[in-house]
């Protein structure tokens, strides 16, 4: 590697290894949560150990929300969800990753970490594979597998987390196998941070042999299909649309009618026989039961050895002998050191009815761990831990709860508008008053744990942190006066009563009555605080005379309206935010270009500011650290002042597991949660 590059990802080592040191400081924790609690179908029966056996046992783990689909592509496109990911972990190829515990670039398939050179006015990267990796079947494991996942990417314009690995930021890139081991990757602009280190370089690779049949298919759609010449107008729905409006509205409607129907075919696939690259094979799943996950005889890495050194050394050591060592001399203290499963014979995910009787099945010895993306209160954390060997792992979260608008409507897309329920939304009331510290406020779009990217200007200088009630509602009803917002009936603070009382016929800057809007957000018995967010901000708006309703609903039954159709008007619910070494997600979230109405990925709020775009742009596209940094705390500068999302909370994660289960190691941002519950590399022991 040339030193500048070194110099970068040694940079980024450093960078995660103060990061993963940063804990927020313990805080309290709620009363129980009432929900009625379930038993899942009875899961398969597990054989007992005998003489012949593994010598571990099978690895029982609680969820309780159904994975939306086990289609790997569907998975990174429209059927995004946490529960889905639990049972696909590991499913996929890459050929670099991130380190365990200092997150820094690592070859996974990949031999070393190649140099990028200049061809002509374009980069190249070529990467030399390993040449006897295999996916579960026995087949190997390719550069035309890489290729192929590539160009399926590309041609098939798929959506969500899909363009960040095959043309972030719109670069692009095209990949060519050279041989069956070598891929060459050239690029119209600079292999950057963002482009290449935290996007395309990380890309999932799937297996041709299984995937290209039905991949065909989907092509058959968009053969021959051409983009329009004429340029997209910006509302085909409008009624005063020329002749010429008209045909390039029906020209683009076909283009993109044929590439969804691409994508569905690819999305909706029958994933069944699918091989896989990792230490488990997602072969069995009974809805409302358990998934079931048989161990992969052939994983490329089962016995390799992990070392991790205090000087950010990186070493992997093959079972054959081979070692690679990157990013020191191994002159530190061993901050790691495990041998790669799998060891268990398989995964069972049993699926619980809610939070509580999947933690109640913990604490009776039906689960040995519970996968819980959520807060965990006082309540229910004593009462698991009443189960016999229960132990609790405590670990600074990477993630982020927040409420979304929908900027593309009236009045969510007015700027008073979010300011105003900025003003009124009391986090510390709700958390310490209400919930009782299970959580923890959130100013930034950045959780503090992640020191280095974390702008604690946000927070410090947040201008309604800290305000009475009165003072909440008197500053909201001037705000909104201000910009032309009226009332027949304008809502006041009564000193006497210590209350608002409520406004009437509240009528928006252009005289029209405000309309009924609704915020979107999980049901009480999937999560309590989300729940409780929701109806409390609900109210504080109605106090305002704004026609604000709470519908609180299934978490699946969110995701079509939010990440699909774009149809909502807000919402509430959480991230986890992926690479802590470099936080592309402000790409991913916010970048007009990701606009979830017109491109199907993430940006739902469908913010579009054309400087956070060159912001984002900058961002992605430098080779500096500071840079990046400098230019992150600006955005979150910028996002805390437009307010497409308003920041409520981060939680503190709490992993509660059976003391018969041996996890590689415990400390980690984003906690055992976040690693899935290592499954693959944990060791759970015969009780």
């Amino acid at each position: 590697m040339s030193k500048k590059w070194m110099l970068v990802m040694a940079l980024l080592t450093v960078v995660v290894t103060v990061l993963a040191a940063c804990k927020p400081s313990p805080t309290p924790t709620p009363p129980p949560t009432e929900a009625p609690t379930e038993a899942p179908t009875e899961a398969p029966t597990e054989a007992a150990p005998t003489e012949e056996a593994p010598q571990y046992d099978v690895y029982r783990i609680g969820i309780f929300e159904e994975p939306v689909s086990l289609n790997y592509w569907n998975y990174l496109g429209p059927g995004s969800s946490v529960w889905t990911s639990y049972v696909l972990t590991g499913y996929a190829a890459s050929l670099f990753g991130l380190a365990d515990k200092t997150f820094a670039f690592v070859p996974v398939l990949a031999k070393e970490i190649p140099e990028p050179y200049k061809e002509g006015d374009r980069w190249v990267i070529e990467v030399e594979m390993v040449d006897n990796a295999v996916w579960s079947d026995g087949e190997p494991v390719t550069a035309h597998d890489v290729v192929f996942t590539h160009n399926t990417c590309k041609e098939l314009q798929l959506t969500q987390n899909w363009p960040n690995n095959c043309a972030p930021l719109g670069a692009d890139v095209t990949a060519e196998a050279l041989d069956d081991y070598t891929v060459k990757y050239t690029f119209d602009v600079t292999p950057s941070l963002g482009i290449w280190n935290a996007g395309v370089a990380l890309a999932p690779i799937l297996p041709e042999h299984f995937w290209g049949p039905v991949v065909e298919e989907a092509r058959s759609y968009i053969e021959g299909v051409a983009e329009p010449e004429a340029e997209r107008p910006e509302d085909c729905e409008a009624e005063d649309l020329s002749d010429e409006e008209k045909a390039a509205c029906e020209a683009w409607a076909a283009y993109d009618e044929a590439y969804e129907n691409a994508r569905k075919t690819l999305y909706e696939a029958d994933p069944t026989g699918s091989p896989v690259f990792g230490g488990f094979i997602t072969d069995k799943w009974e809805p409302g039961a358990f998934v079931q996950r048989s161990q992969n005889p052939n994983y490329y890495f089962k016995g390799a050895e992990i070392i991790e050194y205090s000087d950010g050394t990186w070493v992997r050591k093959m079972p054959d002998g081979t070692t690679l060592q990157l990013y020191g001399e191994a002159t530190g203290d061993v901050t790691l050191d495990y041998v790669s499963g799998p060891y268990a014979p398989n995964v069972i995910l049993s699926i619980y009815g809610s939070q509580d009787s999947a933690f109640l099945a913990l604490a009776n010895g039906e689960v040995d761990y519970v996968l819980n993306p959520l807060g965990l209160s006082r309540g229910l954390r004593e009462k698991a831990m009443q189960g016999e060997g229960i132990v609790a792992y405590d670990n600074p979260d990477y993630g982020m709860f927040y409420l979304a608008f929908n900027m593309r409507k009236e009045p969510m897309s007015y700027y008073e508008f979010r300011q105003v329920f900025d003003i009124i939304i009391d986090k510390e009331f709700v958390i310490n008053e209400v919930l009782q510290g299970v959580v923890y406020p959130m100013y930034s779009t950045m959780p503090p744990g992640n020191g280095f990217w974390y702008n604690p200007a946000i927070e410090e200088n947040h201008p309604y942190k800290g305000l009475t009630r009165e003072e909440r509602v008197n500053l909201a009803v001037q705000v909104l006066k201000d910009a032309g917002w009226t009332w027949e009936k304008e809502p006041q603070w009564d000193p006497d009563a210590e209350d608002v009382i409520p406004g009437e016929g509240l009528k928006m800057p252009n005289g029209e009555p405000m309309p009924e809007v609704t915020i979107l957000g999980p049901g009480p018995a999937y999560d309590p605080i989300r729940a409780t967010f929701n109806q409390w901000i609900s109210e504080w708006a109605r106090e305002l005379g704004m026609p604000v309703r709470s519908e609180l609903t299934g978490f699946n039954n969110i995701l079509g309206p939010v990440f699909v159709n774009a149809d909502f008007d807000m919402y509430i619910l959480g991230w986890s935010l992926g690479n802590p070494a470099f936080p592309d997600y402000y790409e991913a979230f916010w970048a007009s270009w990701n606009d979830t109405a017109t491109s199907g990925n993430f940006n739902t709020p469908g913010f579009n500011n054309p400087d956070y775009d060159a912001l984002v742009n900058r961002f992605m596209s430098t080779t500096s650290i500071e840079e990046a940094r400098d230019l992150c705390f600006q955005m979150q500068e910028m996002l805390a002042d437009q307010r497409p999302y308003i920041p409520l909370f981060y939680k503190r994660v709490t992993d509660l597991a059976r003391d018969n289960i041996e996890f590689p190691y415990t400390e980690v941002l984003g906690g055992i949660e976040a690693a899935a519950g290592f499954q693959t590399d944990a060791k759970p022991h015969f009780r």
